[in-house]
């Protein structure tokens, strides 16, 4: 080899070693973020957002979306009634930004809302029944929100909301709309008009499904 091309090729191995440092440095330093925030909220700081983690199917609701919601749950509720929200984290932290004496549990498999300590229930929908046999018909309210627009994922956390709801619960169902039928089949809900927002604008449309008349006093 020459000594034009081994220095050309020495030059290569430099730039793509600068390039992958840069990476890793850059990986390092979101690592470093991320354990310091977890560090605080282990101390008690609750953080006022918590980052979506896609890998995790994270979507947020829009701040509308979740006040109203929140608002009708507390309706639903009552004096001193049981609200779970089971894979819905954003409308749990809207609950707990109104004046309210209900019980609130979130089910969740993100343990950065163990923050919440007593509220927190971990929850993964692939053990449908791995909670709590106290929680069993608790809650006068249920909303889920499955992490997953598949078949195996609605039908285990029908099982949860069927598990924890008492017989005469309200059921508010957040999904995409290509669920309907099988929602319908599985937790007796309908299609309302009101619509979900999310922060992040996803493809597939999202509807919320209820067991009772739902628009009649949440509105668009």
């Amino acid at each position: 080899m020459s000594s034009e091309n081994s220095s050309s090729s020495d030059d290569e191995v430099l730039q793509l070693s600068a390039a992958t440092m840069g990476a890793l440095m850059e990986f390092y330093k979101e690592q470093q973020e991320r354990e310091d925030r977890m560090k605080e909220i282990e101390e008690g700081n609750i953080p006022e957002t918590f980052e979506e983690n896609w890998k995790m199917s994270q979507f947020w609701y829009h701040e509308d979306t979740a006040m109203e919601l929140a608002r009708e749950c507390l309706r639903l509720a009552g004096n001193d009634g049981s609200i779970a929200c089971v894979s819905a984290p954003t409308l749990y932290r809207a609950l707990k930004k109104l004046e309210h004496n209900c019980t609130v549990k979130v089910f969740e498999y993100d343990t950065r809302f163990a923050v919440y300590k007593d509220d927190f229930v971990f929850y993964d929908y692939k053990n449908p029944l791995a909670v709590s046999r106290e929680l069993r018909e608790q809650f006068d309210v249920v909303v889920a929100d499955p992490p997953y627009l598949s078949e195996e994922c609605l039908t285990k956390t029908a099982v949860t909301v069927k598990f924890v709801m008492k017989e005469d619960a309200r059921i508010i169902l957040c999904t995409g709309h290509v669920m309907e039928d099988l929602v319908n089949r599985l937790l007796g809900v309908s299609k309302c008009q009101f619509e979900i927002k999310h922060e992040n604008n996803l493809s597939n449309p999202f509807v919320c499904y209820a067991n009772y008349n739902l628009d009649e006093h949440c509105k668009t």
